[in-house]
């Protein structure tokens, strides 16, 4: 099943590509561009690289890594050197480029990943291009001058891109605008560096056309980097959900335990299991199934709080970390969540109702447990309990079972 975006999303990216299509329009019509610049030898150029780079999805829908490539550098520095209406054509014509080849593999969305990206970068290059245009003219005079208008530029294109860009993951996703992955510390460096890079390469371009040869070896040099750091990441998402796995999991609760017990403060830990998930594979089919397991994943992720930590434990198994944060309030935030996997709704290939629910286990550190091997034992004895005690329902772990929680719908 195709994931179905929330409409906030798509009148989003709309919103986006109308603005875009008035830009470009309005860019046409008033930048006095001579026709027969598109038959230039800097046009054709930069056209076709703009095209190697975003062709093939480049920039696939809702990317967390924003642009992360060579083409960021190479449509960067295309907007330098080219006048504003040439580098939205080269914007759309790749698009289209894209598009078509997303339709001939079949791809289950052609269209809204790189209209987007494509109106985003519009929009965005629209913007900057005016600063620059603004505050050093047409034709700078002054190296001075230029200098100062090419960082406003290039800082204005990043903070613009990364805005849209995390909106858009925001409003798809449903989480709060400040937790986007857009706007985290190594994204944003990443970004700058590709765009710093394009910069330059404008420049030495401007300088000498024929010195760029000798910057690709380097950008390809940074791409490669790029993805090898982008492929170390993905090590720790789980494919199917994607929100972390087990293995980022374990990584960080031993952090989080440590700056916690070095703090003197708690570290709590819920523990879900989804409910009759072996009922709904028999029923409805397992990609339905895969579709549940994803839907309670998304939930734990929009779930998330200052420095929690959401994971997939394994199979139908979910896990959050919830440092500085006491027992009594874990347990709310597990019946929170319990609450929202009862309200999912998922729907199968016949459009039948596929009712969802989750079991949890809250336990905390010190309170109940000494490390973290113990730590993770009572929260699944938590869990175990809220099985036994009838499914659906978040548990407690105390040591008394006498006094043991339970928090039922």
């Amino acid at each position: 099943m195709n994931k179905r975006h929330p409409k906030q999303a798509l009148y989003f990216i709309w919103t986006c590509n109308i603005v875009a299509i008035a830009v470009f329009s309005a860019s046409w019509h008033f930048g006095g561009i001579d026709l027969s610049q598109l038959y230039s030898p800097v046009f054709a150029t930069w056209l076709l690289l703009v095209c190697l780079a975003r062709h093939g999805g480049l920039f696939d829908f809702v990317d967390s890594k924003l642009s992360a490539g060579i083409g960021c550098v190479i449509e960067f520095a295309a907007l330098i050197i080219l006048p504003f209406p040439l580098f939205a054509l080269s914007i759309v014509i790749s698009c289209l480029i894209n598009m078509a080849d997303r339709i001939r593999k079949k791809h289950p969305e052609p269209f809204l990943g790189p209209d987007f990206n494509a109106s985003s970068t519009i929009v965005v290059g629209f913007v900057s291009s005016s600063v620059f245009i603004g505050t050093a003219g047409a034709n700078p005079s002054s190296e001075l001058l230029f200098t100062v208008a090419l960082l406003m530029n290039t800082a204005l294109f990043g903070i613009l891109r990364i805005f849209l860009i995390n909106t858009l993951i925001c409003l798809d996703e449903g989480i709060a605008w400040r937790t986007g992955p857009a706007i985290k510390g190594d994204t944003v460096f990443t970004e700058g560096i590709l765009l710093i890079t394009g910069a330059v390469l404008a420049i030495t371009y401007l300088f000498n056309p024929y010195l760029i040869l000798f910057l690709i070896a380097p950008a390809l040099l940074l791409q490669n980097l790029l993805q090898k750091a982008n492929k170390a990441e993905l090590i720790y998402i789980d494919e199917k959900t994607g929100i972390h796995n087990y293995r980022y999991f374990d990584e960080k609760i031993n952090e989080m335990y440590m700056a916690c017990k070095k703090n003197g403060t708690s570290l709590s830990l819920i523990f879900g299991d989804m409910d009759y998930l072996r009922d709904v594979n028999n029923t409805y089919g397992h990609s339905v199934g895969d579709d549940a397991i994803a839907a309670v994943g998304q939930v734990f992720k929009q779930s998330l709080q200052d420095d929690f930590t959401a994971a997939r434990f394994g199979g139908e198994e979910f896990v959050m970390i919830l440092p500085e944060t006491s027992k009594g309030a874990a347990f709310q935030h597990a019946e929170i969540i319990r609450r929202k996997v009862e309200k999912l709704n998922l729907r199968s290939e016949k459009n039948e109702k596929v009712a969802l629910s989750i079991s949890l286990g809250v336990a905390s550190f010190p309170e109940n447990a000494e490390d973290i091997q113990s730590l993770i034992q009572k929260a699944d004895e938590a869990l175990y309990e809220a099985k036994r005690k009838g499914k659906n329902q978040v548990c407690l772990y105390e040591e008394n079972k006498a006094e043991k929680l339970i928090l039922a719908h």
